[in-house]
């Protein structure tokens, strides 16, 4: 049997930060083109990226208003969500032989964000935003769809925050390494 190739599944705007809610003149999504520090460190370990789609982007494009989990928690946000993990779980699992599958090591998702949360997703409160410490609705999806399977990676989430992502990239680093 050869060696896997090895792989993360990353949200959609680790790689694209262009489908991230915007307003106003410019949008929080021009801060940079891609989260560059997160590719950077893959590509010196040796990791591929699987980029999933944005459930938010494909549903309502942009520019959008920023929501929260509980502004995007609709059926049909859901089915999104749902495709996505499928297809994802899918691209793991489906090739034929054992040798040709890859190995999953983690799967990136973006603090702070209503579908890619991993342990802060925004909701609403009294009409009030917070942040909750729980998986975005994708994350949701794709963590039930990977226990169907028996598919296992470690969650993490990635932030957009310079003072958290040292740490995060760290703990990436740790587990590629591994």
């Amino acid at each position: 049997m050869r060696d896997r190739d090895r792989v993360v599944l990353v949200s959609h705007c680790v790689l694209n930060q262009s489908v991230r809610a915007r307003w106003g003149s410019g949008g929080a999504s021009r801060k940079k083109a891609m989260l560059v520090d997160v590719v950077d460190a893959l590509r010196e370990l040796g990791v591929g990226i699987i980029q999933m789609e944005c459930p938010e982007f494909r549903l309502y494009g942009n520019p959008r208003q920023p929501g929260t989990k509980d502004d995007y928690d609709t059926p049909e946000f859901r089915r999104i969500c749902s495709k996505i993990a499928v297809w994802a779980c899918n691209l793991i699992m489906e090739p034929t032989t054992e040798d040709a599958r890859v190995d999953l090591i983690a799967v990136l998702g973006v603090e702070g964000s209503p579908s890619c949360g991993v342990g802060r997703t925004p909701r609403t409160v009294n009409g009030v935003q917070v942040d909750a410490m729980e998986r975005g609705l994708l994350m949701e999806a794709l963590e039930a769809e990977m226990e169907n399977r028996d598919l296992k990676a470690q969650f993490i989430g990635m932030s957009l925050r310079e003072e958290e992502q040292e740490d995060r990239l760290r703990r990436l680093v740790a587990i590629c390494s591994g």
